[in-house]
């Protein structure tokens, strides 16, 4: 199991740094580690459902023979969903419409993170 504390420190790191971010989450096996929002959600069901769609790009992949499955994003009206994983372990960044222009640094830093706890 990943260590709880180290990943709360790199998830606070992350909002701390990059004001776009509303929430992040870990799980690791489908279960949350660490929820972090500026609003109340339903963190187990961001993980349950990470997981879920992980897997589901996983097996597009297998398909289309592009290989794993580093990250997903979701574009929704009202913003976006960032989840990056690796074996049991997930994180999952929700923003506004306003980072667009940020996805791309919330993306790199995700998988930085992630790997830090690997």
């Amino acid at each position: 199991m990943a260590k709880k504390e180290e990943i709360e420190k790199l998830l606070a790191n992350l909002m701390d740094n990059i004001p776009e971010i509303e929430g992040l989450i870990a799980a690791e096996k489908g279960k949350v580690i660490v929820g972090q929002t500026l609003t109340e959600l339903d963190h187990s069901g961001v993980a349950e459902n990470g997981v879920k769609i992980l897997e589901n790009a996983s097996k597009m992949a297998q398909i289309i023979e592009k290989g794993n499955v580093k990250e997903v994003n979701i574009r929704a009206n009202e913003g976006y969903v960032i989840i990056v994983g690796s074996g049991d372990l997930l994180f999952a960044a929700i923003t506004g419409t306003d980072a667009t222009s940020s996805l791309g640094l919330i993306q790199r830093n995700l998988r930085v993170a992630l790997d830090k706890v690997l």
